[in-house]
């Protein structure tokens, strides 16, 4: 079955068809791996085509410079500090939004009335603790600021999950967020499993929103994207007599000052909620969200012109126009304050540069979106160019299929770089031009095995026929092996046994057997020794010859040479059997040897054909081998033979001019009778 199919598909388009579909399994999956290419890719993309910041968003930073001032005091500042940060910011220097990149969650401990109750625990005049009880607690500063400024949005977040109880409380919205759809299962996303780190009620409650900075990394630790919406499920709320379960959610903190700027309301929108839609009397926001809720930062080359130091706003010697009608957030960038993130411009960015890059793209319109069908698109390119892959491997050379590969590759990357300027879409072409790649080394991998596999047939169809030495050495010259007709000088050699018939009527069919693997296997080593090709058995006869399927300038002279041999082996080989038994039957055999222009390739039909030699010179050297017994010799050459390298050198006797069967013209003949150093009556024989 197996063999059948290989014969229908080659083995490189089925490892490449393979490979494609493990692609493709790999692509619709989320493997750590998977997400780590594509982060890679959007993060280079990202530092490359940075987005062009606009200068409506500003940072009053909490820095080095502000925590080193004595008169301010150590961080948490007193709510009073704060308090005249934010009317500075609002009445000073005219903000139109602020938000706080931190939640205030517990009552201020410098603040009188939390002063007194802890010093009354430790004794002392009661009446000086009722002096100072009168004083106004420093949170109502803070909220009364929060309130005259009207424009304070508040950070809060969500406690971590090992944690055992709630800071603060569990806050009302101050809006409820509308879906598109009701279905439980649409609001998965959206649902953290745990309660909020909330602001000191009487801060939240004159606040005019509270956003989360809820975020979570990549695998990585890099913040590529945030949550726009999160929710708690809170249960047993009391709805009149009944206990129900309600859900509360709450915008970001960038959500949240958006819908400050048009004084509106926000819904989610889209079959999924892929879109935040925030809609007021001054405008709209339409923000585009993945369909697990999340916004995908365009990060704006850093800046540092985005900071205002803190100190110098309260002091008031900040520049009046760098907060004028600007978007202002309240955050640090001080190392010990522990807001320090890695985004995919940097590693040690303070975590309030989210936030401004966030408003910043609502403002400019400028986002990254992710939808669906660019998944889709992706998959689509990768089986297009692989199944283009496939075709160029089976019409073209290897280097056309690197070509196409290299090209193919390219494509992805322009791809991906066009649509993420022009569109905003993060279009991941890195993982289709990893599979493509992949996909071209199984193409060279199964060509490759595919070429073993045709020259292990090769060498397995002739390693019977010709020396190991030179079949190693065909191994390692395939070009030279020609399979196909061609026309070559050929040597050809007959070998027969002698009264052949006569010696099978006393022998069983066993014994007929036996008879001629001993003859047929010293005969066949020492043509194979001398670089011969043994093109056939035939019966009691060998024919083989040289120059073929290999190069071989003294082939005549190597047929000789093996012609020799096999009569020395012969003469062994009688030796052994008369020593087994004194009436066993000498074999003597009869070599004919010829050279001449032949035609040399497959023959025989479509269904069944042989590496064989066809010619005049190839019917010569037979009718050769016939005549040795006539002229009492066992080894006749033809004329041709000598006038090839080294031949003349043998020691050899013109006998005859003749004229064979078939040929217009007579040939002289000559037997072998050895080389130089052998005795030349060692090769005659009785009649």
């Amino acid at each position: 079955m197996w063999r059948r199919i290989r014969n229908i598909i080659p083995l490189h388009i089925v490892m490449m068809g393979a490979v494609l579909c493990g692609g493709l399994y790999v692509q619709s999956s989320d493997h750590p791996y998977r997400r780590q290419i594509q982060n890679i890719l959007f993060d280079n993309l990202n530092k490359t085509y940075f987005r062009p910041a606009s200068d409506q968003v500003v940072i009053v930073d909490i820095d080095e410079k502000s925590l080193d001032r004595p008169e301010l005091g150590q961080w948490p500042w007193p709510r009073t500090t704060v308090a005249d940060l934010i009317t500075k910011i609002t009445d000073d220097y005219g903000a139109k939004v602020m938000g706080f990149d931190m939640v205030f969650a517990e009552a201020d401990n410098t603040s009188p009335d939390q002063l007194v109750r802890i010093w009354r625990k430790q004794g002392g005049d009661e009446n000086v603790y009722k002096a100072i009880d009168r004083l106004e607690s420093h949170d109502k500063i803070m909220a009364r600021a929060i309130r005259s400024a009207g424009n304070v949005v508040l950070g809060l977040n969500f406690e971590d999950k090992r944690a055992t109880g709630t800071f603060g409380y569990t806050p009302r919205p101050k809006i409820d967020v509308s879906f598109a759809r009701k279905a439980r299962n649409d609001l998965k996303p959206y649902i953290y499993p745990f309660d909020t780190v909330a602001n000191y009620p009487i801060l939240s409650r004159f606040s005019y929103g509270e956003g989360h900075f809820y975020a979570v990394p990549d695998i990585d630790g890099i913040y590529r994207s945030i949550p726009m919406l999160m929710g708690i499920e809170k249960k047993n709320i009391r709805v009149g007599s009944d206990a129900v379960e309600q859900y509360f959610f709450y915008p970001s903190l960038t959500a949240e000052m958006l819908r400050f700027l048009v004084s509106g309301q926000i819904s989610m929108r889209g079959a999924q909620n892929e879109y935040m839609h925030i809609q007021g009397n001054d405008g709209a926001f339409d923000i585009p969200l993945s369909q697990d809720g999340e916004f995908y930062v365009w990060y704006a080359q850093p800046n540092p012109n985005w900071y205002i130091s803190a100190y110098d706003v309260l002091r008031g010697e900040a520049p009046k126009e760098a907060l004028k009608d600007k978007i202002v957030l309240i955050g640090t960038s001080a190392i010990g304050l522990k807001d320090i993130r890695s985004t995919p411009v940097g590693n040690n960015r303070p975590g309030v540069e989210v936030h401004l890059n966030i408003i910043d793209q609502a403002l400019q319109g400028q986002f990254l979106v992710r939808p669906h069908n660019v998944i889709k698109a992706e998959q689509l390119v990768l089986i297009g160019l692989s199944l283009l892959l496939m075709g160029f491997s089976s019409r073209t050379a290897l280097s056309g299929q690197t070509l196409a590969m290299f090209v193919g590759v390219s494509c992805c990357f322009v791809v991906t770089n066009i649509v993420y300027i022009q569109m905003g879409y993060l279009f991941d072409g890195a993982f289709p031009a990893i599979v493509l790649f992949f996909v071209y080394v199984a193409s060279v991998a199964g060509g490759y095995l595919s070429s073993e596999r045709e020259r292990r047939k090769v060498r397995d169809a002739f390693e019977h026929y010709i020396s190991p030495s030179y079949m190693n050495q065909l191994a390692q010259n395939p070009d030279q092996l020609k399979l196909g007709g061609e026309e070559k000088n050929i040597t050809t050699m007959f070998s027969d046994i002698r009264n052949f018939t006569t010696i099978c009527e006393h022998l069983t069919p066993d014994e007929i057997i036996s008879l001629m693997n001993e003859f047929l296997t010293p005969l066949s080593k020492a043509i194979m020794e001398n670089r011969g090709t043994i093109d056939k058995y035939i019966g009691d006869a060998i024919m083989a010859f040289w120059n073929a399927p290999m190069d071989d300038t003294h082939h005549a002279f190597n047929a000789c040479k093996a012609a020799l041999d096999m009569q020395e082996r012969l003469i062994k080989l009688n030796k052994r059997r008369h020593a087994k038994d004194d009436d066993a039957l000498m074999l003597n055999a009869g070599i004919g040897i010829n050279t001449g222009l032949a035609a040399v390739g497959n023959m025989g039909s479509d269904q069944r054909f042989a590496y064989s030699v066809l010619g005049d010179s190839v019917n010569l050297a037979s009718r050769l081998e016939a005549r040795t017994k006539e002229y009492g010799v066992h080894i006749l050459l033809g004329e041709d033979c000598l006038r090839e390298p080294d031949v003349p050198s043998l020691a050899m006797l013109e006998l005859d001019l003749i004229q064979v069967k078939g040929r217009t013209q007579p040939t002289r003949i000559f037997a072998l009778l050895g080389d130089e150093n052998m005795a030349q009556d060692n090769f005659f024989v009785e009649l």
